[in-house]
């Protein structure tokens, strides 16, 4: 049981709150994304209301306006438990406290391990993503989406005799480093271990922990970084050796696997930015709409092209969710969101949009990015289904 204070307390790993930054920008996102579902939902009923005939046809957009408040209201919910009930990890001289929440589930687990308890302690590397959101850093620091960073894990036996695994992951090396010079101290058994652990279930963990290969002694002198990288790359050195062909196939199968020793696989993500075609795609986008007002403006072409700036966006859409590496349901809401206020602001300030035919080539293009909000996820179930369908077929 972790207490509100301890004297004798060494050290205590407590989990970071957001920044004030991303804090109020996850508020101002999700606020939008709470207001834009509470129009989808209802918009349609006011036009049905006022026009009755054609207006039906939009009443399909009560499903994602429906689901766009409720996952804007569950993720703030989330955010805020989050950030309010924090992990919490004690090292005193005798033995390691911790209180560990889980937010998915609601429910909160803490004990207490005692040195007497714990068969060994693993020293090895995790990814963390989008931990610059809980860093202090510069207004123009740039700022990496993945975070390389050290962890521990406590292999130990409970009140009932019972392996456990206990995660304990850390933002800084010299954390890490007072927890291991109080464990030496009492004698306790360092090791250093490849395995990226992080994401797996404790059953998971203390089955790979207990596996052959994959870790050694780990004699910490004074520097983490340093001398865990280098044992790093001797265990990577001596599974190259064992085994080469295993090593090469695994490493093909898993690019992650060995990156937490050099770190040369994830950081070539740490450093992922927007790609080129995603510039290249809403700029086509955002430039498809100004040439258009101002044909429309001119007469050159229909005011009323609802069916073509629907077209437009659905292909647009195709290639983009097509050439992201992962496809999350994030991306054909970040499509979504980007054409929206990417239209909106386009057509807005411009002052062809006064005139009548500008202005109602402006309400067909924000009707069709409205009608891209039922359209974009069939186009999402396709291009997920024939991207996984395409791997299994390569792994096959």
């Amino acid at each position: 049981m972790i207490r509100s204070t301890d004297q004798d307390c060494v050290h205590e790993r407590c989990d970071r709150r957001m920044e004030p930054f991303y804090w109020i920008l996850t508020f101002e996102a999700m606020s939008f994304l709470l207001l834009l579902g509470i129009a989808l939902m209802g918009g349609p009923i006011y036009l049905v209301y006022l026009y009755q005939s054609w207006a039906y046809i939009l009443l399909p957009l009560l499903l994602p306006g429906a689901w766009l408040v409720k996952f804007a209201i569950h993720y703030l919910r989330s955010a805020i438990r989050k950030n309010r009930l924090l992990n919490r990890y004690r090292l005193y001289g005798d033995r390691i406290e911790y209180r560990i929440y889980n937010h998915a589930e609601n429910t909160v687990c803490e004990d207490t391990i005692r040195f007497e308890q714990i068969d060994r302690v693993y020293v090895s590397k995790y990814i963390a993503r989008y931990h610059y959101a809980y860093r202090k850093s510069k207004l123009r620091e740039a700022q990496p989406v993945f975070h390389i960073l050290p962890i521990m894990y406590i292999h130990y036996r409970d009140g009932m005799n019972k392996k456990r695994v206990l995660a304990v992951p850390f933002y800084e090396n010299g954390e890490t480093e007072i927890w291991l010079k109080e464990l030496q101290t009492h004698g306790i058994s360092l090791w250093a271990t490849n395995r990226l652990l992080s994401d797996l279930p404790e059953e998971e963990q203390l089955r790979m922990l207990e596996e052959e290969g994959g870790s050694m002694p780990f004699p910490f002198e004074r520097h983490l970084q340093q001398e865990l990288d280098s044992i790093l790359e001797e265990i990577e050195r001596r599974e190259r050796t064992e085994n080469p062909a295993g090593f090469r196939d695994g490493a093909q199968a898993d690019p992650q696997h060995g990156a937490a020793a050099g770190g040369n696989a994830v950081k070539a993500l740490m450093r992922l930015k927007p790609q080129r075609s995603t510039w290249i795609i809403f700029t086509l986008l955002f430039a498809f709409l100004f040439v258009s007002i101002k044909l429309a403006d001119k007469g050159i072409i229909s005011s009323d092209s609802t069916g073509i700036c629907l077209a437009v966006l659905f292909v647009a859409a195709a290639v983009y969710q097509s050439l992201v590496k992962h496809s999350t349901i994030w991306v054909p809401l970040r499509f979504l969101l980007i054409s929206l206020l990417g239209w909106a602001l386009t057509g807005g300030f411009m002052p062809e949009s006064s005139s009548v035919p500008g202005e109602e080539y402006y309400t067909s293009a924000m009707a069709a990015v409205i009608l891209m909000v039922i359209a974009v996820w069939p186009l999402y179930g396709i291009l997920y289904w024939l991207r996984h369908r395409r791997r299994d077929g390569r792994s096959v």
